[in-house]
């Protein structure tokens, strides 16, 4: 029992990889936790670019998102199943090229049916455009956002 014990401890170390774990690290009142990140809904309807830089001004970014779980997790954070909210994915540096404002990997995508489609020229992302899915949208248009900081 003592060697299973031993095994999955050293399981969840390995699992973290490269992960910072900060002993009492914790969100800011009203962020909620989630592995190693603090995500936050802001309700306050902005274009994209002023919703970064809002995220920017609590320490933080528009939220990124890296696995189906972490997905269904800031669905979770919506007011509303039909809040569309920008998140901080974009291609406006390569049309197609998309990247997270956050600097981390763009390694998970859930656009939904027919998107991306850069229609009229849209290169910001947004979660919840339809059936819980995510859609490229014109930069100018007003939604809330979901913001994220590390711990």
């Amino acid at each position: 029992m003592a060697m299973l014990r031993s095994l999955l401890l050293l399981f969840i170390v390995f699992s973290m990889g490269n992960a910072q774990v900060i002993s009492a690290g914790k969100c800011p009142y009203g962020w909620t936790n989630f592995g190693v990140r603090c995500f936050k809904f802001f309700s306050q309807t902005v274009n994209w670019i002023t919703a970064e830089r809002n995220c920017q001004s609590v320490d933080g970014n528009l939220a990124s998102v890296h696995n189906k779980i972490e997905h269904e997790f800031l669905l979770s954070l919506l007011p509303t199943s039909s809040t569309r909210v920008w998140i901080g994915h974009h291609d406006g540096n390569h049309e197609g090229q998309w990247l997270w404002t956050d600097g981390t990997p763009y390694d998970f995508a859930y656009f939904g049916p027919g998107q991306p489609d850069n229609l009229g020229g849209e290169n910001c992302g947004e979660l919840n455009f339809s059936a819980n899915r995510w859609n490229d949208a014109a930069c100018l248009t007003s939604l809330p956002y979901l913001c994220v900081q590390n711990l």
